[in-house]
Order: structure tokens, then sequence, then C-alpha cells
């Protein structure tokens, strides 16, 4: 139905003119192009559009402008209305971070109960800092007794006290804990770059620690630092990497010329590493990839063996070492969870490094080996090892 208005009784200015239809309908406003003489034939009507449309932006919900035919001496433009459409609005943002810190698919009842031993295993290690005469498996006693305030041992000594605070129990501390683990994190990152290689280490071993707690309370408001952590671990490993590949390219190779120290910050980023990579067959933990595996190798070569590293100072350390730069003989994990001795030949069993390409050698320069061989010489760090290796086999 149309409607048709005079403009000039109306009182209506002449020109173009816009008319929207009553709420509730789609109207079409029709604009022409009006003078004094015209008046006596401009209408407004109401049509329904049937043409081609074409959208344009608009603060208000969108609208859709169509060209229809028209008398040639009165050109219409006609403007529809539309209903808004959901689609078309902005997602909302994020209130928080999202988790990375998520756990792998269930596996069959034998694997999911060595995934469990695991668990346990490396929930002990927050327990032990609580004990005063007792040392993480990854932590040289030679490091973690040292009095020295600029030894570089400040993180893990920070760990330590947050741990001990969280293990009263006072109301808040799990909120300050987490709180002060998030200052930490932003911390190492800001200043990585210019830390030695006892802080790096040291401050590995701790993020490791705050790892574990994360995993062990589950997702909590309090403890939303997943990435934050993932992030802080992948940048101090890779310049602790950088750092120990410098010093290696200085190093002749020769026994004489590697100190005890140097062997122990070696020693103990191979065995940090070992923690990282056994983390990620329970959760998805995106440092583990930074390590190359296409030889076939998960950890390679494996800790030393006891007498080495519980020496108790350099002399006893030349002693167990026989002499020899390489240390008796060296062994390395594969994928499938099987032990085999290194060949003296391989990058791999040269390599010390904590997060570098050690696998290039592939097993070509392998042979297996019993475990009975390296569990002789390994200390209590090797039955972690050895939960990894059975869960990998599975």
């Amino acid at each position: 139905m149309a409607t048709t208005a005079d403009p000039a009784e109306s009182g209506m200015p002449l020109g173009p003119k816009l008319v929207l239809a009553a709420q509730g309908k789609k109207s079409v406003a029709t604009i022409g192009n009006l003078n004094a003489r015209d008046t006596s034939i401009a209408k407004f009507s109401y049509q329904q559009s049937k043409d081609v449309t074409v959208t344009f932006p608009s603060l208000e919900p969108s609208y859709l402008i169509s060209q229809t035919a028209a008398p040639p001496e009165y050109p219409t433009v006609q403007l529809q209305e539309v209903m808004w459409s959901p689609s078309l609005s902005i997602p909302p943002v994020l209130s928080h971070t999202p988790r990375s810190l998520i756990q792998r698919p269930t596996m069959r009842t034998g694997a999911e109960r060595i995934r469990s031993l695991i668990f346990h295993t490396m929930k002990s290690y927050p327990l032990m800092i609580l004990h005063n005469d007792s040392v993480l498996p990854y932590v040289h006693a030679h490091l973690a007794s040292s009095d020295d305030e600029d030894d570089g041992m400040e993180p893990l000594n920070n760990c330590i006290s947050l741990v001990h605070m969280l293990s009263h129990g006072v109301r808040g501390s799990s909120k300050l804990f987490w709180k002060n683990v998030r200052q930490e994190c932003d911390r190492l990152c800001a200043t990585h770059m210019n830390m030695n290689k006892c802080e790096l280490l040291a401050a590995m071993q701790a993020l490791s620690i705050y790892i574990i707690m994360r995993l062990d309370q589950g997702e909590t408001d309090n403890n939303n630092v997943d990435f934050l952590m993932t992030a802080t671990v992948t940048a101090l490993a890779k310049r602790f990497n950088e750092v120990l590949t410098l010093e290696k390219r200085e190093f002749s190779g020769s026994s004489r010329d590697l100190t005890w120290k140097s062997w122990i910050l070696q020693e103990s980023g191979r065995r940090i590493c070992v923690v990282y990579q056994v983390l990620n067959l329970l959760v998805y933990f995106e440092p583990a990839a930074l390590c190359d595996k296409e030889g076939g190798f998960m950890l390679a070569p494996l800790p030393a063996q006891q007498d080495l590293w519980e020496a108790s100072d350099e002399f006893a350390w030349r002693v167990a070492s026989r002499g020899d730069y390489e240390f008796g003989p060296q062994f390395g994990l594969t994928m499938k969870g099987d032990l085999v001795k290194l060949d003296k030949k391989s990058s791999a069993y040269r390599e010390t490094l904590l997060i570098d390409k050690s696998m290039e050698a592939g097993l070509q320069s392998a042979s297996v080996a019993p475990w009975e061989e390296w569990c002789s010489g390994m200390d209590r760090f090797g039955g972690l090892v050895m939960l990894a290796a059975s869960l990998m086999s599975t």
C-alpha cells in the first residue's frame, strides 16, 4: 500500500527527502530530487526490495542499500533495514590466559600406572627441598652448599624460600606464592641475556620445581602462569646452550683442561634436560620440542655415573674419571625406550649441552646395552630414567 504526501502542504523543505517506515516492518525510504515544480507528483512509498544488495558499515545495526528500477525522471535509492546478525559481531576478548600445561591423553592401564609413578617421583622433589639434609638429584651438592652470595644460585635459593613459605599452610600463602613466581619469571625473562652459567642453570632448576608444583595443585585461580613459565624455560634454555656452546669451542678436549666446576655445570644441564623431557611425557611441554630427536634418541647421553656426580672435590672427581675426558661408557635412550651404548665417534656421545642438536649421528653409532650395566653405576636419579623408558616402550 502506498502513501502519498504533498510536501508543500506538510511544510517539509524541498529537496532530497527521507521517510522511515513504521517500527517492526521492513522499511524502504525513497529519496528523490524534488523541486517546486515537481511537488505535485512527489510520492513516498513503501515497497519490498528485490534486487542485488551491497552492504556498507554503520555504527547502528547494519543496513543494506539496493538499487531498483524507477521512472527515468525520478531515480530512487531504496534503504532497507535488516536484523543485526550476531555472527558479524567482534568476538569477545579472553579474560584469562589459556592453559598450556595440558595432560596428555589417557593410555592403557599399565601405561597409566607407569605415568602415575613418574608423577609421584617428580612430586617428591619439592618435598626434598623441605629437608635440609636432602639435595635434589639434579642439583649438585657443591652448588647447593655454596655460601658464596655471588655463586649465581639466587633463583634456586628464592625457590627454596618460597616452597618453605607455602609449606606452613598459612591462609593466603598460595596466592602469595604464585604472585612471587610470576614476578620471578618476569625478572628472569628480562635479565636472562645478562646471566652467567650458574644463574641460568639455577633458574631452570627453580622453574622445574614451580612447574611440578603447578601440576600437583591442578588449575586454580592463583596459578594461571603456565604460558609464562614455559616461555621463561625456553628463553633460559636457549641462552644456557649458547653460553656452553661458546665455552665448548674453546675447550681442547683434554681432561686436564676441563675443570670440575665446568663439568658440574654441563652434567647439571644434562640432568635438568632429563627432568623437562620426562615432564613432556606427562603433559604437553613446548620447550621439550627444542630438542632435535631426528636421530632416534630421546635422551643422549644419559646422566653420568654416581661416583662422578657425588665426588666431594676435584681430586675425587679426577680419580673417578680415571683421567679420561670421556669418563667411561656413555649411554643413550631411544624414542622406543631402548638403552644403547654410544660409540665414541658419535656426536651424541660427546654432547653435554642442555638443548641442542645432539642426535645427528643417529642409532648407527650405538649398540643395544643391558640395563644392569647402566644401573650398576647410577645414582637415585636413574629410577626416573627407567620409568620414562618403561612408559616409552609401552
